[in-house]
């Protein structure tokens, strides 16, 4: 972690991305890029959104992708995809921003030095010419996991002329435990699609599936819509979470286990569950109550292994299931092009075999996340990286080329359920020079084809000739191809099953390694939104910390911020701690993702870097780790540092919240003739995932202000997510600004620039504004923000500025507006049309994001109106409500677990 923190106009500039982007509403783009439609164009104007698909860990997730002058601006979920279901995660919503990251790479060089392009074709051209007559011996390609199914083709075309050549994917979080523990339990390795939607019991083991992921957002979803189902007939769904590394999943659980390892727990349930095969492996104190709740759910339960988990733990979780006879869990083939190891001790594995002369290694960075293969990645005669950025692999390679980004180019991939979606160009390239992965392959293979072509030629093959225009047009508006979801496998556990013995308890403390909730392994550490982004347990931005238990810290006389040196098998590094409650004792955890060397000026040097402490053999967890005091002190920086002054209230099922008669109050009344603008967030539902923050930034030009600022407590987001921790629950709240009926900061102005409306919006005039910071002195909600600087007039700003949205001058105050222009063009849309506003026809930004539709927008004028009725629940109140600023923003609340151990 740096000890320094940059300065005012270093921030200005490592975020320009994010400052001034205004440019986007005027800036002339080509007509089409592609077939754009997946709405109607407004007005004869260019099209409404365009469908395509973000792939996260290989897989697809379909977004729609909204333009003005030819450049992408901001990023929808597509409904019609199964991964998204219209929402979006938070890697989603930055996918605009590093789209316009001013550090992309630009140009394709050669030791270092800018080459034209046409001398990497000639490259490229002679090594085929060098390997054709040896059948490619010495040439390894190594990728990402591969999903698609052009670039699956060409590289099946690749190692068909070069049959010598090895073809490794590479993905450091990948879950190679997981095959190997479905080819125990089955014979063949197996992806596993939990249907939440008919869960009444799961058991997470070691698993995060409501926390970042390529099925995050339907996992969620199935999720929140099989709670919401059983508040209605009092039977809730019981979630019960084992786990070292505090996660999403564990903060939402009925049951939360906090252990530091997991295996001698999974074994005493599959013993207490009678799992055939398996000996008795002795008890466990906590499994007799859990296994318990799985019988009781019977078909109706479903257990899930992390990728962190061993491979016995993966094994017994398919045999529990089999054994309950899950209906809940359902299998598929696995939708990458080839199943199999992708960690990095496979990566090892294959630039160690054999003598690798010509080694390309297109779209990944494994020396920026696996530093232990740094030195055997170097000294190539030939090499090549294919990347977005001039990072850590692209210093060790002989040439690099500047990689597409996924919405400039055309391409293929397939879902978590194998769901095909064709992606397609959505706005203006801003580097030409830079490729895709398959052009890079159609180089290799000498074909003249590039982008659409090669993807074209995929579908020909498959549907043929006879209709294919129509059917790829459908393709494309729709951001799907219909039918192509995987059909589900029924393996059967094996007679002769075994999750080999159990492993040897680990001695001394434990080193936990987890990615980072924003940054994943690194690969998203040049994204300053992310960056900046709140981490939804611990609150830090800029940087990470050891975690370690409170009685760990109190044991070993660390505090918050001290630092340590950490040692773990002969490698150390310097991180500061932090303890976490919900930290168990004997481990800690090192998120991944921090410290880059070559991140660029947003990412280097931020945080740690606990992947040098990662040893290819052992990636998830290994002991014994030393923690010795330096001395010395280092600057986390959190945004909520205490635990917020009004927590919400948790009611047992069937419960409701008292009603709070109004008082008199001495601010004038309102009358609303037309529509009153309200919103209601359901804590019940909601994950944290931050999306709905991010969601909010990119909707409304919120800018990135830097670690220092952040550290003052300046930060711009006009949402936020309160993070409330109770003994026995974790509770996430949105506060956006509540535009209260009765709002304290508008009495409060001297220049009237906070104002009310004639639907009920507490506004902002900015153009009044004198930056007094009265109406902020007087929220009792601290949800206005201050814009100390003139982040919007900063230095190198790029095209992506969302135009309906008004740039904020220095010195004014902003906040949440409900999206008050997505309301005023609902508004003149009916009024062209002659009608009134349908309900649900306006969606704020972070309603749009959320995965759980945990937030609901509408008129609360209208008593038909999902907000209305959802105002209307038992569950409804008011933060703060004894202040009687009569907000529009209401919360519905948590309901508390029954008892988890014996309801099932």
């Amino acid at each position: 972690m740096t000890d320094t923190p940059p300065d005012r106009r270093e921030v200005l500039r490592l975020a320009a991305a994010s400052l001034a982007l205004a440019a986007a509403g005027c800036d002339s783009g080509p007509d089409e890029f592609g077939h754009p439609l997946h709405g109607a164009a407004e007005g004869g104007g260019e099209a409404a959104s365009f469908a395509t698909v973000l792939e996260l860990g290989g897989l697809g997730r379909g977004v729609l992708v909204r333009r003005r002058g030819g450049h992408a601006i901001k990023l929808e979920g597509n409904p019609d995809h199964p991964a998204s279901l219209g929402a979006t995660d938070v890697f989603a919503e930055a996918a605009v921003l590093s789209l316009h990251d001013p550090a992309r790479s630009r140009r394709v060089r050669e030791g270092g030095r800018p080459r034209p392009p046409a001398a990497l074709d000639a490259a490229l051209a002679s090594v085929r010419a060098e390997l054709l007559p040896r059948g490619g011996a010495g040439l390894l390609l190594v990728t990402g996991p591969i999903a698609s199914p052009t670039t699956a083709r060409l590289i099946r075309a690749v190692l068909q002329d070069f049959p010598a050549a090895r073809w490794q994917q590479h993905d450091p979080l990948a879950d190679d435990a997981g095959l190997e523990g479905a080819t125990r339990a089955f014979g063949q390795p197996v992806a596993t699609l939990p249907d939440f939607a008919l869960a009444r019991c799961v058991l997470a083991l070691g698993a995060d599936p409501l926390g970042p992921g390529p099925a995050q957002l339907r996992l969620a979803r199935d999720w929140s819509h099989a709670r919401a189902e059983g508040r209605d007939r009092g039977d809730l769904p019981v979630l019960m979470v084992a786990e070292a590394t505090p996660t999403l999943t564990g903060a939402r659980a009925d049951r939360r286990l906090a252990m530091r390892e997991v295996e001698p727990f999974t074994r005493a349930i599959a013993t207490a569950l009678r799992v055939p095969g398996l000996a008795d492996t002795g008890t466990h104190p906590e499994a007799a109550p859990v296994a318990k709740a799985l019988l009781r759910a019977g078909e109706a339960a479903v257990v899930l292994a992390g990728p962190s988990q061993p491979v016995a733990v993966q094994a017994l979780a398919h045999a529990i299931n089999a054994t309950l006879g899950s209906t809940v869990m359902r299998h598929v083939e696995p939708p990458f092009a080839r199943p199999g190891p992708m960690g990095d001790s496979a990566l090892a594995a294959a630039l160690a075999a054999g003598a690798v002369t010509h080694l390309l290694v297109l779209g990944v960075n494994p020396a920026g996340t696996a530093p232990a293969l740094r030195g055997t990645m170097a000294q190539r005669p030939f090499s090549l990286h294919l990347g977005a950025h001039v990072d850590e692999t692209a210093h060790l390679c002989r040439w690099h080329a500047p990689l597409a980004h996924e919405l400039e180019g055309w391409g293929d991939t397939r879902a978590f359920d194998g769901t095909a979606a064709i992606r397609q160009p959505a706005t203006t390239p801003l580097v030409p020079e830079a490729r895709g992965l398959d052009d890079v392959l159609a180089a290799l293979l000498g074909l003249a084809e590039r982008g659409e072509a090669l993807v074209r030629a995929t579908w020909q093959a498959s549907w043929g000739e006879a209709g294919f225009e129509p059917r790829w047009r459908a393709a494309l508006e729709a951001g799907v191809v219909e039918g192509t979801e995987s059909p589900a496998l029924r393996p059967a556990l094996r007679a002769d099953w075994d999750p080999g013995p159990p492993a040897p308890p680990p001695s001394g403390l434990l080193a936990i390694f987890a990615p980072d909730p924003h940054l994943l392994d690194g690969r998203f550490a040049e994204n300053a939104w992310l960056q900046e982004l709140p981490r939804p347990l611990t609150k830090t931005a800029w940087g990470n910390a050891v975690l370690v238990a409170p009685a760990d810290a109190a044991a070993l006389g660390l505090t918050a911020g001290d630092e340590v040196l950490v040692e773990l098998a002969g490698r150390s590094l310097k991180a500061p701690v932090l303890p976490l409650p919900a930290q168990p004792s004997g481990c800690v955890t090192l998120p991944l993702g921090g410290g880059r060397e070559a991140g660029g000026e947003v990412g280097t040097a931020r945080g740690f870097d606990a992947a040098l402490l990662r040893d290819p053999a052992s990636p998830w967890a290994a002991g014994p780790v030393t923690l010795r005091r330096t001395g010395q002190r280092a600057a986390i920086i959190a945004t909520q540092t205490g635990m917020p002054a009004d927590p919400p209230p948790v009611l047992a099922p069937g419960e409701s919240i008292p009603p709070r008669a109004p008082g008199p109050s001495l601010y004038p009344g309102w009358t609303y003739e037309g529509q009153a603008w309200g919103m209601a967030i359901d804590l019940d539902s909601c994950i944290g995932c931050n999306a709905c923050a991010i969601a909010c930034q990119a909707e409304n030009n919120t800018p990135v202000v830097g670690p220092q600022e952040v550290a003052r407590g300046r930060e711009m987001h006009w949402l936020r997510i309160d993070l409330h921790q109770a003994e026995d629950h974790t509770i996430f709240q949105p506060v956006p600004c509540m535009h209260c009926e009765k709002a304290p900061c508008e009495v409060v102005c001297p220049v009237n620039a906070t104002v009310h409306d004639d639907q009920g919006l507490n506004l902002m005039v900015y153009p009044r504004c004198i930056g007094t910071r009265t109406c902020s002195n007087n929220c009792p909600y601290k949800v206005r923000r201050f814009n100390w600087f003139d982040y919007a007039r900063s230095e190198g700003g790029l095209a992506l500025r969302n135009p309906d949205v008004p740039v904020r001058p220095r010195g004014v105050i902003e906040k949440c507006t409900y999206c008050q222009h997505r309301i005023a063009t609902a508004r003149t849309q009916a009024r062209l049309e002659g009608r009134p506003v349908r309900d649900g026809e306006v969606e704020t930004a972070c309603q749009r994001a959320c995965p759980t539709q945990a937030i609901t927008f509408g008129d609360v004028n209208d008593p038909a109106s999902a907000v209305s009725r959802a105002k209307e629940e038992g569950r409804n109140y008011a933060l703060l409500g004894e202040l009687d600023t009569r907000p529009r923003t209401t919360y519905l609340a948590r309901i508390a677990p029954g008892d988890t151990g014996s309801a099932g």
